[in-house]
């Protein structure tokens, strides 16, 4: 009997060379400093809306679109939601504005704020960034927190996921964030096993950073 195919055997099939194309543009948001790469944003992708086949509804403030983006991140990183132009469902816009997500979480946990510590190991890093992609920022700012006062090291995920229930994180909330982490990152080990997405995008010199930006959902030069 023929060995069942994986949820990213399925998505790979559904990978049109469109689709990569957009992700792998939108990969260059992301650079040698941090763990993330297309593979990641195929694992964010197949994880949020199944390669596009569970968007949800147009011109709505819940989560929807190839990245399930609400409103409101949605319009903060300039996607444009309404009845009649609903960007969250095209997916270089999708992408482009989850790639650009990942990467400021990225930063956050790079550097750190008053409430964030500050994780210096890029694959650690990772895993705070998909957490925060899923349940905010401020839900693994406070559970880092917490694990700081229990006097475990607040910059290790495995220590920090063991304190995400809160006031305000139920328990099946904070299960949902730590299997989010759990999947995403075992759907992006079987993506860059098996995905032809040119991984190397972010390494490349062309589009330059600081001189390039994602506009109407393609690269222009500044």
């Amino acid at each position: 009997m023929a060995e069942k195919p994986s949820n990213v055997d399925q998505w790979l099939e559904r990978e049109t060379p469109h689709i990569r194309q957009a992700l792998e543009s939108a990969s260059r948001y992301f650079d040698v400093n941090d763990s993330l790469t297309v593979n990641t944003l195929e694992a964010v992708y197949g994880r949020e809306s199944s390669f596009g086949t569970q968007l949800g509804a147009r011109s709505t403030n819940a989560a929807a679109g190839h990245f399930h983006f609400i409103r409101g991140t949605a319009e903060e990183y300039g996607l444009s939601v309404s009845e009649k132009n609903d960007q969250r469902f095209d997916i270089e816009y999708a992408s482009s504005a989850a790639a650009r997500y990942l990467k400021d979480l990225d930063n956050r946990f790079s550097e750190g704020t008053k409430t964030i510590i500050g994780v210096t190991d890029s694959i650690e890093r990772q895993k705070f960034a998909l957490a925060a992609y899923n349940g905010g920022p401020r839900r693994i700012a406070d559970a880092q927190q917490r694990a700081k006062q229990a006097g475990t090291d607040p910059t290790v995920w495995m220590n920090v996921e063991k304190f995400l229930e809160s006031e305000d994180t139920s328990r099946s909330k904070a299960d949902e964030i730590r299997q989010y982490v759990e999947r995403v990152l075992s759907y992006q080990a079987e993506f860059t096993a098996k995905s032809p997405a040119d991984k190397t995008i972010k390494h490349k010199e062309t589009p330059r950073k600081g001189r390039y930006r994602c506009a109407e959902g393609h690269w222009v030069t500044i």
